[in-house]
């Protein structure tokens, strides 16, 4: 029985082997797998064909978001058997590169990148410089609403501020702080949160200030167009009232978009193919947008209304110049977004965001109060005791004239500040009304003389009303001769038709003699002519 030996010889030079991890889901054998020495942290393991049964037989290239360290190589790849060689040296405890750091690795790509093959931008760098600027300017005039707050409550006796309605002025002020504060918002990067916030700021500043603003208009254009005898009266608490109503309005529709459909950051790209991130322009800032024209056009046909009513301090002109000014610069702005939005530029959306805020709220805050602080510090705001003072003084002046000696009658003067007890006699009363019936009859003279014919039917109803208040001042004479019971009643009646009397004479013999007198020929139109006795 023979014995024999047989054998089979395979040439495993020509067999790869195949070193790199198996695809996912994969379920074919191979013991070899997942053998490479690759960095799996920055480079993966590619195998190459045909170099046989040995180590080595891959090749790492830099995985997605990396780049080559040497861009300038032919080949952008470590080789897998240099990799193996300084493995084994580690292994062996001798010199190696395979532990040193940044070695057989590959380079992160720049922010924003998601394939490179070197560290150029993939991301528009922002102008901080610009930035911190801009920002520092809108700080700056922040810090100047608090001095305009203090402004309105130091001088809210004052009659050009008072007039204006101190609180709300106070809540233009607040409006133009939360349209300021969008500045701040805009500084970094746009996240969703800070795109949201902008818009709230926008929205609510905006209504908080021109709902302001359109509220004192309405109320001067309602006043102005009245036509019935009956006062009208609209206090500050009613525009306030409606003031809520208008940012109610504002605040119902801002919480549903932001519960629909939140300003999301989008991807645009610049003139140089870079990325920049932009707060998403949809139909719901159209929206808002068209509200905000609409809101203006209101304010446009309120200030053509009230362009002639008369102002002492002109406040409804300058609201409609602010009015007009944030009309065209809005409707500028939102046509520049449009040709901005591609190619994309933060630098100049920012830039013209601070220049729209700026030649907008600013202006306002200047036209508004910086006329008003202008009135206050050059005196002609007319405070409370000037008011007070002046018509007491004349009055005065007119009761210390020397009088006849024979008073029965005494009339003392009730005010506020302590004065003189004047008595005054239905003698001295009637003397004032023939001097000042003198007065006309000069005046009259000298209007026929200066052929202005059109006026001397003014003072003839000037003389008539003079000539009835001297024949009532008779009949009351008599009545208290003819009444001697009833004595006390009737001094009492003189004294009031002598202090009625006394106004009246004070004022007319005071317009004659020292002040001029302006007759309105139509109160409809704005002619008036001056004639000074």
């Amino acid at each position: 029985m023979c014995r024999g030996t047989s054998g089979i010889d395979i040439d495993l030079r020509r067999v790869d082997i195949d070193q790199c991890p198996l695809p996912t889901g994969s379920k074919q054998l191979n013991i070899f797998a997942a053998s490479d020495k690759c960095k799996k942290r920055t480079t993966e393991c590619i195998p190459l064909a045909g170099l046989g049964f040995r180590r080595g037989s891959y090749k790492c290239v830099c995985r997605r978001g990396f780049y080559f360290p040497d861009t300038k190589a032919s080949h952008r790849y470590y080789n897998g058997t240099v990799i193996e060689e300084e493995y084994e040296k580690l292994m062996l405890g001798e010199p190696n590169d395979y532990n040193v750091t940044g070695v057989f690795e590959c380079l992160p790509c720049a922010e924003g990148c998601e394939a490179c093959l070197d560290s150029s931008p993939c991301v528009v760098s922002l102008n901080w410089l610009l930035r911190t600027a801009i920002l520092t300017l809108s700080c700056l005039v922040i810090c100047c609403l608090p001095v305009v707050v203090l402004f309105t409550w130091k001088y809210a006796n004052v009659k050009v501020v008072r007039a204006a309605s101190p609180v709300l002025l106070r809540v233009i002020t607040l409006g133009a702080f939360f349209i300021y504060s969008t500045t701040i918002v805009m500084y970094p990067r746009p996240n969703v949160i800070t795109c949201t916030l902008r818009v709230w700021l926008r929205e609510i500043g905006f209504s908080l200030t021109y709902g302001a603003l359109m509220l004192k208009t309405w109320r001067i254009s309602v006043i102005f167009r009245v036509r019935s005898a009956k006062a009208v009266k609209i206090t500050d608490l009613d525009l306030l009232k409606r003031l809520g109503m208008i940012v109610g309005g504002f605040t119902v529709l801002l919480v549903i978009r932001t519960l629909v459909a939140p300003p999301l950051v989008i991807i645009g790209r610049t003139a140089d193919d870079l990325k920049a991130f932009l707060c998403r322009t949809d139909w719901w800032d159209h929206s808002f947008t068209t509200l905000e024209v609409l809101f203006l056009v209101w304010g446009i046909r309120l200030c053509i209304v009230v362009r002639k009513a008369p102002s002492e301090f002109n406040e409804s002109r300058f609201i409609s110049m602010a009015i007009y000014n944030e009309f065209l610069l809005s409707v500028f702005l939102n046509v520049s977004m449009l040709f901005l939005q591609s190619p994309a530029n933060p630098d100049l959306l920012y830039i013209i965001f601070f220049c729209h805020t700026q030649l907008t709220v600013t202006l306002l805050l200047c036209l508004i109060f910086g006329s008003k602080a202008y009135m206050v510090f050059k005196g002609h705001g007319k405070s409370e005791d000037t008011l007070n003072t002046v018509p007491k003084m004349q009055i005065t002046k007119f009761l210390n004239k020397p009088r006849s000696g024979n008073s029965q009658h005494a009339i003392s003067t009730n005010s506020s500040t302590a004065g003189p007890d004047i008595r005054l006699t239905e003698q001295d009363v009637q003397e004032e009304f023939r001097l000042l019936y003198i007065q006309l009859e000069h005046l009259k003279e000298k209007l026929r003389l200066q052929g202005n014919r059109h006026l001397i039917g003014k003072v003839a109803a000037m003389q008539d009303a003079g000539r009835m208040g001297i024949q009532e001042e008779k009949e009351d004479v008599k009545e208290v001769e003819m009444e001697d019971k009833s004595c006390e009643t009737s001094d009492s009646e003189l004294k009031k038709e002598c202090k009625a009397c006394l106004a009246r004479t004070a004022e007319l013999s005071s317009t004659a003699n020292n002040r001029p007198i302006i007759i309105n020929l139509d109160d409809k139109s704005t002619f008036t002519e001056e004639v000074t006795v």
